[in-house]
């Protein structure tokens, strides 16, 4: 078995200190629970952002086999459309499902920070007001049209 684990950007501890400090405005317990919900908004936006240099990595057993992976594995599908990332256990298969992963994340985490320090004092509520607005999106077609928007204005 390999010693997997996932990595972060350098450019981002700021990020991951500051929303798992619980004497300030930490809303995470974990750097893998910040990393998750960041995979997932950042790929909701349609955004990767590409890293090299990258902080302590994030020890891949920590990941849940009945949670996390299935969002890590539906996301690199959805991106690829390769069913072979979801069952090939190479660690070549297992890296290009997890660069893709980590970059959602990159574009996902700078996303989270923004929206709760908007306003630190209800920044969970803005978080889950946030995901509540994406969660009505049910149309993929609807969630590709709000990305163009965005990306327009």
């Amino acid at each position: 078995m390999y010693n997997r684990r996932v990595r972060r950007p350098k450019q981002q501890e700021h990020i991951y200190t500051e929303l798992t400090d619980k004497n300030e405005f930490g809303i995470f317990e974990t750097y893998k629970d910040l990393f998750m919900l960041s995979l997932t908004v950042g790929y909701l936006e349609g955004e990767r952002i590409p890293f090299k240099e990258s902080l302590e990595l994030i020890n891949w057993q920590v990941f849940s086999e009945r949670t996390d992976e299935p969002v890590i594995n539906m996301i690199a599908y959805l991106e690829t459309e390769d069913l072979s990332l979801l069952y090939d256990s190479t660690e070549e298969k297992f890296e290009e499902k997890i660069t893709i992963a980590e970059e959602y994340a990159a574009s996902g985490a700078e996303k989270v920070y923004n929206i709760i320090m908007e306003d630190e004092k209800n920044g969970l509520r803005n978080v889950i007001d946030y995901i509540e607005e994406l969660h009505d999106i049910t149309d993929h077609s609807e969630l590709e049209r709000r990305r163009l928007t965005q990306d327009l204005i």
